[in-house]
């Protein structure tokens, strides 16, 4: 049967009525029953799962009804933690979107995995009613009742599309993993034949030495990769933090990565800027796809960096097996300044305090190297450097030591050194004072102060 205009709008109205009620009804099952409520899951909004499925079809180039008749065919998707089945239902939605109404999807291939049985109660009775509704038959959809590492281990399903957002939750000392969710992507990739891959992970999975051995796992399977990265402030990606568990972060403030994994174009790695948006802006940023940039030249053992744009890249490329700014420094000079250990919006420069908790001291042997180095960590290319390689929010020493000067950068710091100078003796005209638990913080922000950093040639 042909869908019509008209069978298929009753269908998106249909799936749209849905997806207004799997919110609430999400957060009411992430505080039911013992075994949700351990997982410490998220629950995914539904302008965030729409996201998730734009950046999935985008991923497997499918751009049209025909594409996705062809993969659904193909594919199994698995979710292995299903909830309220927001991913599932959203995804019916994203296919109607392409064109294909009930009767195209009724076959599609769908496993839903979870602990919790009063999450797979609610997926059945809502599949129920769109079966009774659009007189169809969701004979492929199974819904199991079980823990998905053990579940992993013990099935031979094939041609395999993992997708969904696995639980975040601390494991016991002496794991092999600090997070659950670690050992979901693993079991996913040690128990599949080249399985495909759409999950929302911590940003942690980009950079965070916990998880070397994972990005190299992931880098040895040769699949193609693309990562969309996602910061938690002015707007959250998720509207709700979890239920009280064992989770690392219980506020609603986790940064996010969106991983696909797999898929027909061979070769690729790309990866998006750590990406910010305001409340306002919300709609139209999830409508988007961000802009990727090609990563393939990184090796993504050390870390799946968030490039925060082209010209950071190209930089990249010119600084490769450069000095770095730690050459720079010296563990027994003098004291040149300090650098803030978190940062937003620029990265703040302060009076030199020596080995105090949350700063990072830099020290020199001669005054030119310190007014060079003031110049580097103040301009807006480490800023960018620190946005693509660290985690949007500490500046870490790592990140610090890491920085590649190119020759020309270093020859216009170099070239700038009295003006530097001047800067830092005016440097007050800079402040920003904050109190961070009854204390005063003065930090100087010098992005502004030396325009011309930047390499005009890169």
């Amino acid at each position: 049967m042909t869908e019509n205009s008209m069978s298929l709008q009753t269908w998106i109205d249909a799936l749209d009525t849905i997806l207004e009620r799997l919110e609430a009804a999400e957060m009411a099952l992430s505080s039911e029953g013992a075994g949700r409520k351990s997982s410490g899951s998220y629950y995914t909004p539904a302008d965030v799962s729409g996201h998730f499925w734009r950046l999935f079809w985008r991923h497997h180039d499918v751009a049209n009804s025909d594409d996705a008749k062809r993969l659904i065919a193909f594919k199994t998707f698995v979710e292995p933690s299903v909830g309220a089945g927001m991913f599932l239902f959203s995804l019916l939605r994203s296919l109607a979107d392409l064109g294909l109404g009930p009767s195209a999807v009724s076959t599609i291939k769908f496993r839903a995995v979870d602990l919790n049985e009063a999450a797979l109660d609610f997926v059945a009775g809502t599949i129920a009613k769109l079966e009774s509704t659009f007189s169809i038959q969701f004979e492929n959809i199974e819904l199991e009742n079980a823990n998905f590492l053990e579940w992993a281990r013990s099935n031979d399903a094939k041609n395999v599309i993992f997708v969904g957002n696995p639980p975040f939750v601390t494991n016991e000392r002496g794991s092999r993993w600090k997070n659950l969710y670690a050992d979901f992507v693993e079991s996913m990739l040690d128990n599949f034949s080249t399985p495909d891959i759409g999950l929302i992970l911590p940003v942690s999975v980009c950079f965070s030495r916990d998880y070397v051995d994972l990005r190299r796992i992931i880098r040895d399977t040769k699949l193609p990769l693309s990562a969309s990265s996602y910061d938690n402030m002015p707007d959250y990606l998720f509207k709700a933090g979890k239920p009280e568990s064992g989770n690392t972060n219980k506020a609603n403030s986790q940064r996010c990565t969106i991983i696909n994994l797999g898929g027909a174009r061979a070769g690729v790695i790309e990866s998006s800027a750590l990406l910010r948006w305001s409340t306002s802006e919300r709609a139209a940023f999830l409508n988007d796809i961000p802009e990727f940039h090609d990563c393939s030249d990184f090796d993504i053992e050390r870390q799946i960096p968030r490039p925060a744009d082209q010209e950071l890249a190209r930089y990249m490329e010119k600084a490769e097996g450069g000095r770095t700014a730690r050459s720079l420094m010296s563990r027994i000079g003098r004291g040149a300044f300090s650098i803030g250990g978190v940062a937003r919006n620029f990265i703040g420069i302060r009076e030199y305090e020596g080995k105090v908790s949350g700063v990072i001291p830099v020290r020199t042997h001669e005054q030119d190297s310190s007014l060079i180095l003031l110049q580097i960590l103040a301009s807006s290319l480490f800023y960018k450097y620190w946005r693509s390689f660290g985690d949007g929010f500490h500046v870490t020493n790592d990140v610090v030591d890491r920085f590649p000067i190119s020759d020309e950068f270093l020859k216009q710091c170099e070239s700038n050194i009295p003006n530097a100078a001047k800067t830092w003796k005016r440097r007050q005209v800079f402040a920003k004072v904050k109190r961070n638990a009854g204390k005063t913080i003065t930090s100087y922000d010098f992005t502004s102060a030396f325009p011309g950093l930047v390499p005009a040639k890169l």
